[in-house]
């Protein structure tokens, strides 16, 4: 039977206590590096709307809402409790997570690459990968349910590497099935995408004899139980909520797409997966992947459970099922870049500890470099625009001009106008608009987001405009500073007894504009319907 070249570096000898001071003060610096440079990413860009929406989250925690699990709402309740409601305590609960993922990915190289000398060049990777890809770094200075999914992801990876390590039916299998357990069910918390990280666990053990002792022994139905218990209360808020949130999700992620065609769909989401990874790193995971997968199963009639080629196996097949499944969502539909972000902790771990020649030499080297070529444009154009990109198509921009427009809306809260109506209320149209309203305006109160010219979503599962206002009451809304905003600022008009156009804003960034909305005050509300009408 032909056995494999070992896919990792096996145990070198004893490591000295000079080398290992060394290695740790080297994977500390990468470490120490990756905080400030998320704290430097973090300070440059203020908050974007879907990390004010989630913000909106954190101020009314729940089981579940309309768009994800409660995790990242948790997460940010952490920061600002920390904090404050400022742009530092909304992004600390990620910076925590970013800490945990890095630490938990250390230790998970360290153990895989088999301790010694090769077990700390494995730390050292795996330091050197969650501190210059793409998708580690800045997936996690943004308070979105990445950033808890990522962690837990790796938590979870952690237990089920040193679970598979452990004898069968073994305690100490069991403590680290518990922590699997822990992990999973946290990232279950996080994203509803986790559930593919067990969906690959399974398909690995089923296939693979060595893998399948792991049904007869406890470890993996504690871990499940664990899980599904910290899940459960997600699944009861969508039980008194009409399932909401999994049907929108369902939906979100199968209805078809009027985008593009099923061939141009897949490569748009292996070229997002490129940027998200850098294009090296992400061909030399996808070859760590490949190889672990073709050993594991050469290797699978002779293989013992705790051997190394299974844990990689395992751990490919995890990595594996993520981009499988978003490849069929692509046939029907757009994939989103970051949808398929399971794959990475699995794949970032197999390249930490390989030692083939061609994933620890030249082209390891290139692709770090490219790696933080890739953080040091996106630092630059998060400190000044540098990019030859309007405003309107720049990422970053979307983050900006909000005060302005807050500062505009705090003013006609206080427009004579608005005098003689009995509880004055804010609105604006689109969602995003309405949660960065409610974080810059001074005073931060209650938004609502009207969701007449968009898809629904959170705001209309909380008690919304339309059930709130009363006669009599006044309310300064945003629109779009367009033909389409103008048209649904008069169906809002309709409701009162008169309306009042207020001022148009140009939301900038470095004297280049970005959008614009306009301004419209209402007084003496009498008809509000009291759900939310059809658009024109």
């Amino acid at each position: 039977m032909q056995t494999p070249a070992p896919a990792a570096r096996s145990l070198d000898g004893p490591h000295s206590a000079a080398s290992t001071n060394r290695d740790a003060r080297t994977i500390a610096a990468w470490v120490l590096g990756a905080v400030l440079l998320r704290a430097l990413l973090a300070a440059l860009v203020p908050l974007l709307p879907d990390e004010t929406y989630y913000w909106e989250w954190s101020r009314r925690l729940e089981a579940g809402y309309f768009d994800h699990p409660p995790g990242i709402a948790l997460l940010i309740a952490l920061g600002t409790t920390l904090a404050g409601p400022t742009v530092a305590g909304v992004r600390a609960g990620p910076a925590i997570a970013a800490l945990i993922t890095h630490v938990a990915a250390i230790y998970c190289a360290w153990q895989l690459g088999g301790r010694g000398t090769a077990g700390w060049t494995a730390a050292r990777r795996a330091a050197q990968l969650v501190a210059l890809l793409p998708i580690a770094t800045l997936g996690l200075v943004l308070a979105t349910p990445d950033a808890v999914l990522f962690a837990a992801a790796m938590v979870a990876l952690l237990g089920v590497e040193r679970a598979l390590a452990a004898p069968v039916r073994s305690w100490n299998g069991l403590a680290w099935w518990t922590l699997a357990g822990v992990g999973l069910g946290a990232a279950f918390v996080a994203k509803y995408t986790a559930v593919l990280l067990p969906v690959g666990l399974v398909i690995a053990c089923v296939v693979h004899p060595a893998l399948r002792r792991r049904f007869a022994e406890p470890g993996p139905w504690v871990a499940s139980a664990i899980a599904l218990l910290m899940f459960a209360p997600v699944v009861f808020w969508n039980a008194m909520n009409d399932w909401v949130s999994f049907r929108f999700q369902l939906g979100h992620g199968f209805n078809p797409s009027a985008r593009g065609n099923p061939l141009s769909r897949e490569l748009e989401m292996i070229g997002g997966q490129a940027g998200l990874a850098s294009p090296i790193l992400f061909v030399l995971m996808a070859m760590v992947v490949g190889l672990a997968l073709r050993e594991g199963w050469r290797a699978r009639a002779a293989a013992q459970p705790t051997d190394a080629s299974v844990r990689r196996f395992a751990l490919a097949v995890i990595a594996t099922a993520p981009l499988a499944f978003f490849a069929i969502s692509a046939w029907r539909r757009s994939v989103e870049a970051n949808w398929p972000a399971m794959i990475y902790p699995g794949a970032m771990m197999l390249l930490a500890t390989s030692g083939r020649s061609w994933a620890i030499g030249a082209w390891w080297r290139r692709g770090l470099a490219f790696a933080a070529f890739l953080l040091l444009v996106v630092s630059a154009q998060a400190w000044r625009p540098l990019l030859p990109l309007p405003p309107r198509r720049d990422p970053i921009a979307r983050a900006h001009g909000w005060t302005t427009l807050a500062n505009a809306v705090d003013s006609a809260r206080t427009n004579p106008f608005l005098e003689g109506t009995v509880d004055q209320w804010v609105s604006a149209d689109r969602y995003q608009d309405a949660s960065e309203l409610a974080f810059h305006l001074h005073d931060q109160p209650t938004v609502f987001a009207l969701n007449l010219g968009g898809r629904t979503n959170q705001y209309d599962v909380w008690p919304n405009a339309f059930a709130k206002i009363r006669p009599g009451d006044g309310l300064v809304a945003v629109f779009d500073a367009d033909t389409k905003g103008d048209s649904l600022a008069a169906v809002v008009g309709s409701w009162f007894a008169s309306s009042q156009q207020g001022a148009t804003v140009s939301l900038q960034r470095n004297g280049g504009e970005i959008t614009t909305r306009r301004i419209w005050l209402y007084r003496i509300a009498r008809d509000v319907p009291r759900e939310r009408p059809v658009a024109p």
